[in-house]
């Protein structure tokens, strides 16, 4: 290199060094104020990928039915369902969502609201339209009664309501900029690639930290990435639907939402026939929910799962019904997006509960949510032995 072009590399040197200085301080401090979020986001997440096997495994007399034989297991029509669920909720409830059993042998799940607010989740038999059990909250219960309930309350709401729910959103858009900043920091200077993705020897305690770190970090971003990505979806869902149609105009958000058409004398047909109307049309899978219509110009929304032929991931279709004429307003499944927004929106909770890859998408999710302990943990030690240098041997 000839004395010219040496005096010209030796700035950019140490430009890239103080900009690498300034991710590091970044990352590391970003890791030292929401790392616990991580953590407390990971392990609640891990349980959450198989909270209806873990609920079933603790409650099994309110959450489980002995089926009957194959061929004979018809359940019984949803309106009996409904009314069964009304007679053991609270005065002046109105029902709100109705979930399908995921299983044979799983109990129906009737949501309903009280005009305080107050709302309760009633389990019914759906071969016998006996009810197992209710589950009642408050109007501003922050720590639900039941461990699965916490763990859903924690994770989403970080157990202060509605000002929680905002606050993990931005705590998951801050783990993310963490994300970034450390592939900023991990990235190559000498071009030493192979040893950048593995745990070196002799595994020395300060190596081995920073080694573990690495790539426990590398190894899983793009999974953490996507999952806490598709949570500030669910916590923040318009601002972060407005952001896509930004990218993707023709994308349709709540504004675009299909809305019944009241007038006089016109009354709704009720849920059952609006499910008849939806599966008149549209037959194929199972009936996983419907919800009601929460005013004069709501919808009925029909979905179905597991539905023949539209997706290998993700088969699932949704139909908006009239709550008064019974038209069928608009259908929502992957062979119906607008946009390449829509198929993006779409598989926010697939990715983020795991079940867009079956079971093996549900351990990836759960697995990385384990490792988050391991994140963490790692990069406050390297922290502490840095401030300490003498209180450890390297």
């Amino acid at each position: 290199m000839s004395a010219s072009q040496a005096s010209l590399a030796e700035p950019r040197a140490n430009r890239l060094r103080t900009w690498r200085s300034l991710w590091v301080q970044v990352h590391l401090y970003l890791g030292l104020f929401i790392g616990a979020l991580l953590v407390v986001f990971g392990l609640t997440g891990s349980v959450l990928v198989f909270w209806q096997e873990i609920d079933d495994w603790l409650n099994p007399a309110l959450l489980t039915v002995e089926a009957p034989p194959p061929g004979q297991d018809a359940s019984r029509p949803l309106g009996e369902l409904l009314a069964a669920a009304l007679q053991a909720a609270p005065p002046d409830s109105r029902v709100t969502q109705f979930y399908g059993a995921p299983t044979r042998e799983r109990v129906v799940a009737v949501y309903v609201e009280q005009p305080s607010k107050a709302w309760a989740r009633i389990f019914v038999d759906p071969y016998r339209a006996r009810v197992t059990g209710v589950r009642p909250y408050g109007a501003n219960e922050w720590v639900p009664s039941s461990f699965m309930d916490g763990v859903f309350a924690l994770h989403y709401t970080l157990f202060t309501g509605e000002t929680g729910v905002t606050l993990a959103a931005i705590g998951a858009l801050l783990l993310i900029l963490s994300l970034l900043t450390g592939i900023v920091v991990w990235w190559p200077r000498t071009g030493q690639w192979r040893r950048a993705f593995v745990i070196r020897r002799p595994m020395a305690s300060f190596r081995f930290l920073f080694d573990l770190h690495k790539t426990v970090s590398l190894y899983l971003c793009l999974v953490l990435g996507a999952v806490l990505l598709s949570g500030v979806d669910m916590n923040m869902n318009g601002p972060y639907v407005w952001m896509v149609q930004l990218f993707s105009p023709a994308t349709r958000g709540p504004a675009q939402a299909p809305q019944s058409a009241p007038g006089p004398g016109l009354t709704p047909i009720g849920a059952e026939h609006a499910v008849a109307l939806a599966a008149a049309a549209y037959p194929e899978g199972l009936l996983s929910g419907v919800a009601m219509p929460d005013d004069e110009t709501g919808v009925y929304l029909v979905s179905r799962r597991q539905v023949p032929g539209l997706s290998a991931f993700w088969s699932e279709r949704q139909v908006a019904v009239d709550q008064y004429s019974g038209a069928i307003l608009e259908v929502r499944d992957p062979t119906t997006r607008r946009s390449a927004g829509e198929t993006f929106l779409d598989w926010q909770w697939p990715l983020h509960s795991g079940q867009a890859f079956g079971l093996a998408g549900r351990l990836l999710v759960c697995l990385s949510g384990l490792a988050c302990p391991v994140i963490y943990v790692t990069g406050v030690l390297m922290w502490w032995r840095k401030r300490n240098p003498n209180a450890v041997s390297n």
